[in-house]
C-alpha cells in the first residue's frame, strides 16, 4: 500500500495494519528518495574537485576596479565549462 496523507482519519481508532500501511508506504518513499540522493551524489562526485581548480580568493578592491571584475567572470566562466565537461 502506498502512502496515504489522510490516514488515520481524525478521531478514529488505531488499526495496526493502517498503520503498519502507512509505515511501509512511507519506508518506500524513504529508499526512492535515498537512491535518488546517491546518484546525485555519484553525479556530483565526477564533477567537483577537478584539478586546478582551488578556492576562489577575490581578493579586489572596494569599489571593484575593472580587472576585479573581469578576473571574477574569468573564474566563473572557467566553473561552467569544469561543470559542463564533467
Amino acid at each position: 500500500m502506498s502512502f496515504d496523507p489522510t490516514l488515520p482519519a481524525n478521531n478514529s481508532g488505531i488499526v495496526s495494519q493502517e498503520l503498519r500501511d502507512q509505515f511501509n508506504g512511507l519506508k518506500v518513499l524513504i529508499d526512492a528518495q535515498q537512491n535518488q540522493i546517491a546518484a546525485l551524489q555519484a553525479a556530483l562526485d565526477g564533477k567537483v574537485n577537478k584539478a586546478g581548480m582551488g578556492e576562489f580568493d577575490p581578493g579586489f578592491s572596494d569599489p571593484p576596479t575593472l580587472a576585479d571584475v573581469q578576473n571574477i567572470q574569468a573564474v566563473i566562466n572557467d566553473m561552467i565549462v569544469a561543470l559542463n565537461n564533467g
